[in-house]
């Protein structure tokens, strides 16, 4: 590591922060600092873990000026505050301004857009931007790229995700918020060559899943894998769908109409209304027994075969955590040169995917 610095850690007490947390104290030798808007949260996250390494930091990450502050004494940031089309450019553009290395998970286009118009400030800055780090994308993406390589005539690609609950009792606001924000931005995916608008809500596709998932009704929700890895692999067809359990799907007609991207009130109204569900679904989800138990299921077809490659993870927490705390540890080791805006196909192999993921996946499963 630098002689100077630790790791920083914005959004240290959410759904994804934590984990990245729990695993760069696990199995990294590096300091690490906790940031948050409350205190006791922070000592949550920091004080369970005696490993000597950590420290909190009060920080509201929007305030530039105390967020500039803050990365003064780090060697590297990952930002863990979702949703990141609402704020997450403008925290790296601070990031990158400070001269860091940034990283976060993010998976909505709009903020991939955004920070491409950040790429040339961090070249000059001679830094990495690095996105799209988490599970999916992420994960994801190395495992698609792995399917392809190994199957060079597909043209085209069903990228799922599954899972019942989320990896914490008070976690998983962010994301869903992440989805309500994607669904009024009208994400893109690709179809017959071409990229088209989808409307959340509207496109879904049932598949048939390894157990315990079965047999389930998955809406489709485009992310950043679909803007960078067809070029790479010349597609025809690109789609990422998700199950996330029963939402509504009039709910997002009603919040294409309420336009949060745009009012505050309703924003906030649409965030207070999801926190309790989100809380009541996964109260209810953990009372029954329900674990947390993700999947990852990757479908390349050409027109005579269809091959498939999967990782059921034990929650999709730790696997978001796995490429933020790999890609910083190789980062600080020297071992990244490039800078500017990249993703994990630009900066891993996909030989790495193995050993990534070794004691957070249950099993995985080429065929």
């Amino acid at each position: 590591m630098s002689a100077e610095g630790h790791i920083l850690v914005l959004g240290a007490y959410g759904l994804a922060g934590r984990a990245i947390i729990e695993r760069l104290l696990e199995k990294t030798g590096y300091a690490v600092v906790a940031a948050g808007r409350r205190l006791e949260r922070l000592h949550e996250v920091i004080d369970t873990r005696d490993s000597g390494r950590g420290g909190k930091l009060v920080l509201d990450a929007a305030d530039t000026s105390a967020l500039r502050d803050a990365c003064a004494g780090a060697a590297f940031v990952i930002n863990a505050i979702g949703p990141y089309s609402r704020n997450g450019a403008a925290i790296a553009r601070t990031v990158i301004e400070c001269g860091k290395p940034y990283l976060d998970c993010a998976n909505e286009q709009l903020h991939y857009r955004k920070l491409s118009a950040l790429d040339s400030l961090a070249r000059d800055r001679g830094v990495p931007m690095i996105t799209a780090a988490g599970a999916i994308p992420g994960l994801s993406t190395l495992l698609i790229a792995d399917l392809l390589k190994r199957f060079p005539a597909a043209a085209a690609v069903d990228c799922c995700w599954a899972q019942f609950r989320h990896a914490y009792a008070d976690s998983g606001l962010a994301s869903m918020m992440g989805g309500i924000l994607e669904a009024v931005d009208r994400p893109v995916a690709l179809r017959q060559g071409q990229y088209a608008p989808v409307v959340i809500g509207r496109s879904a596709m049932t598949f048939d899943l390894p157990p315990p998932f079965g047999r389930r009704h998955l809406l489709e929700v485009p992310t950043i894998d679909a803007l960078t890895v067809p070029a790479r692999f010349r597609l025809q067809e690109f789609h990422s769908w998700f199950y996330m359990g029963e939402l509504p799907t009039w709910l997002l007609g009603l919040v294409r109409i309420l336009q949060p991207d745009r009012r505050p009130w309703a924003y906030r109204l649409i965030e207070t209304t999801m926190r309790r569900v989100n809380n009541r679904d996964t109260a209810k989800a953990i009372a029954a027994g329900v674990g947390p138990e993700c999947l990852l299921h990757v479908e390349a077809r050409d027109e005579n075969e269809t091959r498939s490659a999967r990782r059921v993870f034990w929650d999709g927490a730790l696997a978001t955590a796995c490429l933020p705390v790999h890609i910083a540890d190789r980062h600080l080791r020297g071992e990244i040169a490039k800078t500017g805006l990249l993703t994990p196909l630009d900066i891993m192999k996909t030989e790495e995917l193995a050993g990534l993921t070794e004691g957070v996946a249950v099993r995985s499963d080429p065929t």
